[in-house]
């Protein structure tokens, strides 16, 4: 089946079934909120968690490095969760293994121990085309749950849907289907509106958060993307 694409000025998004996106035109690739480390952050505050929650993630990483050869992969914020440990460092031997890519992390607010590694920039922002990636969308305040707000988005960048378009994470957007009787389902989705994407959290570990605004929602169901609502 043919991934979804939507267009943003001059750069095309291919959506893809793990969570990622794919601009074809530039070759790069982008993975938002993996939470490495966040299996472990919560066994060691006695909360337990399923067991072989990192190793599904690292395999997911490798399987979507594969996919994309030689690209530039850019992290929209999170690729941590938290203090450094054991499975965090584990993606170091992940970014040895693929030296023909190029690794961009967007800080993130849980990217707050971050090491040291020749193998990742570390950026506030980064400019794709006309795409401009960030972690957090403007305005957005879980406090009131609030995603985001054009208003804030435009002070910011005021040629916003003219020339700019940005792309985020943090939000971890996902909808719910509802089945026969009481039967429902959450899943990850990929938000979209004409100068926004939110990608869904690309971790196994990270919940979905019901955005409730209007815009294109695509879901993805046993790994495929499927439109939802407009």
């Amino acid at each position: 089946m043919q991934k979804p694409e939507v267009r943003f000025g001059d750069s095309t998004l291919r959506l893809n079934g793990d969570g990622s996106a794919f601009l074809p035109e530039y070759n790069t690739l982008l993975i938002a909120d993996v939470h490495l480390g966040k299996s472990g952050v919560f066994r060691k505050a006695g909360i337990p968690a399923p067991q072989g929650l990192h190793e599904k993630n690292i395999d997911q990483l490798v399987r979507a490095f594969a996919a994309h050869p030689s690209a530039t992969v850019v992290f929209l914020g999170d690729v941590f969760h938290g203090l450094q440990n054991k499975e965090t460092r584990s993606l170091q031997s992940v970014l040895d293994a693929h030296p023909a890519h190029t690794f961009i992390l967007v800080k993130g607010n849980h990217d707050f121990d971050l090491p040291e590694w020749k193998q990742l920039t570390v950026v506030d922002q980064w400019q794709v085309g006309s795409l401009l990636c960030l972690h957090e969308p403007p305005g957005s305040d879980f406090d009131t749950d609030t995603p985001f707000t054009m208003a804030a988005a435009e002070q910011r960048f005021p040629t916003l849907a003219n020339d700019v378009f940005l792309v985020c994470g943090h939000l971890h957007p996902g909808v719910a289907l509802r089945g026969k009787g009481r039967s429902r389902a959450r899943i990850k989705a990929f938000y979209i509106n004409p100068w926004l994407c939110v990608l869904p959290a690309f971790g196994t570990f990270t919940g979905q958060h019901a955005l409730k605004v209007s815009g294109t929602y695509y879901g993805i169901v046993d790994g495929t993307v499927v439109k939802l609502t407009e």
